[in-house]
């Protein structure tokens, strides 16, 4: 619990805390104002300490002035300018950067370099940070500098006997040989930016080697720290492999002791983040605390038994407990709430041996600080946001409702705990619901419930763990006593987990907030929390979150965003076809749902994702245009997780396991499905035309898929689209025929993913007509066809076309205002 000195909030009592909030602003800043370059932040930062030192002049030699407000403020801003001159800094790449190699690089190529973190081993591979010196493209060996993330791939054939990368540590010297490529940027508007994340980190390319040659381990530069971490992980491995039976724990285990999730199925993490509970499976400052406090905590009465004085047994706790948590921390991997939670354990231990009143927030930003220092885009790390303000909102919520509980209420120690633990959970919940919604839409509050059970389980798992890795070795019966213990903690705590996800998933607060204004006013409303005891404070504060959630409301008036639109959004679905159309009454259509195949789901991946991010919780119609898997794949996914109007299709009946899959789904949930023929439409807005132009009957069983093709003709004002599924040579040979220069659109889904089967000289100038329409290609980069076609793609462009590739622009997000239409830049 925090120290009765942290509140009520004093601001100059925590120096630390401020300057840390000032750098990480001049961060932000600098991220956002990304033209700004780094002597300008120098410029800003020297003026600014300049105003500093004279208004410290002059409040001096006067009694009253204003010089002390001026000289804070120059401050302030030098702080922050100096974050953003930090930011410029670090993200400027030297010449013999990896990542310029990788921008030019096209075929297979050798690296050597030293391994930089642990290794992290899957069922398809192994992935690693290479730390580069060297390349050699063309046998010609190249001195560079930089971070590349490497993916070693297992041999896809079965028959090819698996390579073993278990000995492979941090700082090994290594030569590996592979494909060498820019950071990836992301494909679709709600996909995971995994580019972004790695450039965050330091990493600015990827190599990926998929045999045997691959990789050669040529030596260790392994200093002390990494020598000491690999026999650490090496050895609690093998005890855990060793002394605990089941799966489940041990995987468990890995996480808790090793910071390796890899070996939890996807399910279970599932389920623990949509049980508030995923903390728990992340080290972070609760593991710390079990580690190094309690056993700073039971080293007092053990070293005061040896008749040594006060100060000789705090510091010997002090060097112990900090070294344990500083091997337990290298072990990990050091993620930032464990490198958060160290330095913060270190200045209040520190603080408690030397007789210094500990200050919680001053720590706060002091870790803060030191993180940024390291690597300031740790800033924009989901871990550090969490991580920062959950204590923070310990800290500073905690007090505040504790003085709101009766005495008599906590009376009793059974009581106080319940009571502890609910309000730090309920603290930690709101100071963090403004990152979760942020970044992932959803905040659990079933956690403020199954923390009573799910920490204390933690608790006995992490201590058997510990104890399996303590006794491993040398004292079998007692590690596998402790490894039985932990798995009875694991055990207690998937059950909680499961029972939480089944009993109340209904607690869930969904909803993606993204508005700058609504984040402000959720944390100005938050700190007006944290002020409750100064009423003056909190009002103000009150005040300004109303009139930031105003704004937020009143914005998409005055931006223009409130007047109604046609919204297509043509996704990078790889070698497949889905375009989801929002409707400027509110309704959503979906065209195709992409593929599906034993590597991706479309759904599942990428459409779900969208839909959520953007509040879609109802589709009132699918179109499935014809059914292949690379139409319709990705449908059964939605159907299992939201609600769906009704099915539209062509009527062939199609003898696969995905087609009797998705209609059987389609039968038990109820969902209407019927068949549309041309000259058929759907009405879903009165301002939108959805015509049906094919096919003119339902194709029979065993007849040419692509050719019997739904194809729309979308209109909405004086714009229009045409979607025409897999339509070929035929299909739209009757097109022309039956409806001429009525096919003529200002945007085209070209047939077949590009394929000279489809796009005839006669269908391109009838759709093109005098205009300049776009001509979205829906195809993957590199597929088994060799699609698109160079001579379609000259067909469309030689007639006035403007194509664009899914797989060269990621998802194409079209906006229609019934006048003209516009791309949508959303990355």
């Amino acid at each position: 619990m925090p120290s009765s000195s942290d509140h009520p909030i004093r601001w100059r009592s925590r120096p630390a805390l401020g300057v840390a909030g000032c750098f990480a602003l001049g961060i932000g800043g600098a991220h956002v104002a990304s033209g700004v370059g780094f002597w300008t932040w120098v410029g800003i930062a020297a003026g600014a300490a300049l105003v500093t030192v004279a208004s410290v002049g002059w409040a001096r030699r006067r009694l009253v002035s204003l010089g002390s407000l001026a000289a804070t403020l120059g401050l302030g801003i030098a702080l922050t300018a100096l974050g953003g001159a930090w930011l410029s800094a670090w993200q400027q790449l030297p010449a013999d950067h990896i990542a310029h190699l990788a921008a030019r690089t096209t075929f297979p190529i050798e690296l050597t370099g030293t391994v930089a973190d642990h290794p992290v081993e899957a069922e398809r591979g192994v992935r690693f940070t290479l730390t580069a010196d060297s390349a050699a493209p063309a046998e010609t060996y190249l001195p560079v500098q930089g971070n590349v993330q490497v993916a070693l791939w297992q041999p896809r054939d079965e028959e090819v006997p698996r390579i073993d990368y278990s000995g492979l540590q941090a700082g090994d010297r290594v030569r590996v040989l592979g494909t060498l490529r820019p950071l990836a940027p992301r494909r679709n508007p709600a996909d995971f930016d995994y580019g972004a994340y790695l450039a965050r980190r330091g990493i600015h390319a990827t190599l990926a080697g998929y045999d045997s040659t691959a990789l050669a381990v040529i030596g260790s530069e392994a200093g002390l720290q990494d020598r000491i971490a690999n026999a650490v992980r090496a050895h609690t491995r093998h005890a855990l492999q060793t002394h605990v039976r089941a799966d489940e724990p041990r995987a468990v285990l890995s996480a808790l002791l090793l910071a390796d999730r890899s070996r939890i199925d996807r399910e279970t993490r599932a389920t623990f983040a949509a049980t508030g509970l995923m903390h728990l499976l992340a080290i972070s400052g609760l593991h710390v605390l079990l580690v190094g406090m309690a056993l700073y905590g039971l080293l007092k009465p053990v070293l005061h038994r040896l008749g040594w004085s006060w100060r000789r047994v705090e510091v010997v706790r002090a060097a112990v407990t900090l070294a344990v948590l500083g091997l337990y921390v290298v072990a990990t991997g050091a993620p930032p709430s464990a490198v958060r939670a160290l330095v913060m354990a270190t200045l209040l231990i520190v603080g408690a041996a030397t007789e210094r009143a500990p200050n919680t927030l001053n720590a706060l930003g002091v870790a803060a600080l030191a993180l940024l220092m390291v690597r300031p885009t740790f800033l924009f790390d989901v871990g550090f946001q969490l991580s920062f303000a959950a204590v923070g909102a310990i800290v500073t919520l905690v007090p505040v409702f504790e003085g709101g509980i009766p005495a008599w209420w906590t009376a009793g120690r059974a009581r106080r705990w319940v009571t502890g633990m609910t309000l730090v959970s309920l603290a930690a919940t709101l100071g963090t619901m403004p990152v979760l919604l942020f970044h992932f839409g959803r905040v659990p509050l079933a956690g403020l419930v199954l923390n009573l059970a799910a920490i204390p389980a933690t608790t006995v798992t992490l201590a058997g763990g510990l104890f399996t890795v303590l006794f491993g070795g040398w004292a079998a019966p007692l590690a596998d006593l402790a490894g039985a213990s932990a798995e009875v903690g694991a055990t207690v705590l998937f059950w909680v987990s499961r029972a939480g996800a089944e009993w109340l998933a209904w607690s869930n607060v969904g909803g993606y907030v993204q508005s700058g204004w609504y984040l402000g006013a959720m944390t100005l409303g938050l700190l007006a929390l944290a002020f409750g005891l100064r009423p003056r404070v909190r009002w103000r504060l009150v005040a300004a979150a109303g009139c930031l959630a105003a704004f937020g409301v009143w914005q998409p008036v005055w931006t223009g965003d409130a007047q109604p639109d046609l919204e297509v959004v043509f996704f990078d679905v790889g070698q497949g076809d889905a375009a989801l159309l929002s409707l400027p009454n509110g309704r959503h259509l979906l065209v195709d749902a992409g593929v599906r195949d034993p590597y991706t789901d479309a759904g599942a991946r990428t459409l779900l994702s969208h839909l959520r991010r953007h509040g879609i919780n109802r589709l009132d119609a699918v179109v499935v245009t014809h059914p292949h898997a690379d139409h319709f794949g990705g449908l059964p996914a939605l159907l299992r997780e939201i609600e769906i109007g009704q099915v539209v299709h062509n009527g062939q009946p199609y003898g696969s396991h995905l087609y009797a899959e998705t209609f059987g789904l389609m039968d038990s949930l109820g969902v209407r499905n019927h068949t549309v023929v041309g000259g058929d439409s759907l009405a879903l807005d009165p301002a939108v035309h959805l015509q049906v132009l094919a096919p003119d009957i339902a194709p029979h069983l065993g007849a040419e898929a692509n050719d019997g093709s739904v194809v729309l003709k979308v209109t909405y004002g004086g714009t229009s689209f045409l979607l025409t599924g897999d339509a070929e040579h035929a299909a739209e040979t009757d097109l022309v025929a039956q409806y001429g220069d009525l096919l003529r659109s200002d945007v085209v889904k070209v047939g077949h993913h590009g394929s000279r089967t489809s796009s005839t000289p006669a269908l391109v100038e009838r759709v093109i007509g005098d205009g300049a329409p776009l001509a979205v290609v829906s195809v993957a980069k590199r597929n088994v066809h060799g699609l698109p076609d160079a001579e379609v793609l000259d067909r469309w462009q030689d007639a006035g076309a403007t194509v664009l590739q899914t797989w060269a622009e990621g998802a194409v997000w079209l906006r229609s205002d019934g006048q003209r239409v516009e791309r949508v830049a959303w990355r």
